[in-house]
């Protein structure tokens, strides 16, 4: 099953994860209101879409003020985004990075076991990263602990446990 960015932060959520503050809207309702209810300025509004690359395709907008954001989430729900329509927006703080990575779990089919994948260089465009600059870890099931030290590592391999997830991705994990 794929969820959409704001499903897959709730699920963090209840794993520690840390998100940034935000909200979901959906046609119809009440944009400004549910802005104005987060009590923050600089915003990052996002098409919910199951698809990546959002980001090329016009489909996150940064905003300061209720009539931007209102504006946003109006062009955004107008929008197909690589053959999809907008199914939700994502309003949600924007946050000051200073490096992002990437983290994701997966399951390797050819080993036939979990893979942690990292990499300091996190973002857009993770597949265009050179293989030498990603660390992969083979991953044992059967252990409930992981000793890496890569912030959320042990976070992200309990709910890919616990929900029995083929995926798990932080893209980008980002520091402040």
């Amino acid at each position: 099953m794929n969820l959409y960015e704001f499903e897959g932060k709730q699920l963090f959520e209840k794993y520690s994860i840390a998100v940034p503050r935000g909200c979901v809207v959906r046609r119809g309702e009440d944009v400004a209101h549910a802005y104005n209810g987060l009590g923050i300025t600089e915003v990052v509004v996002k098409a919910q879409v199951l698809s990546g690359k959002r980001g090329k395709n016009s489909g996150i907008k940064f905003c300061s003020d209720t009539e931007g954001v209102v504006r946003a989430v109006a062009e955004l729900f107008d929008l197909q985004i690589r053959g999809q329509y907008v199914a939700a927006v994502r309003i949600e703080e924007k946050l000051s990075i200073a490096k992002e990575h990437y983290l994701s779990i997966t399951y390797d089919t050819q080993t036939k076991q979990p893979i942690l994948v990292y990499s300091t260089q996190g973002g857009m465009d993770i597949e265009d990263v050179a293989e030498t600059e990603i660390q992969k870890y083979l991953l044992d099931a059967r252990q409930e602990k992981i000793l890496l030290n890569i912030p959320y590592a042990q976070e992200l391999w309990n709910c890919f446990l616990q929900v029995d997830a083929r995926l798990v991705e932080i893209n980008p994990l980002v520091e402040t």
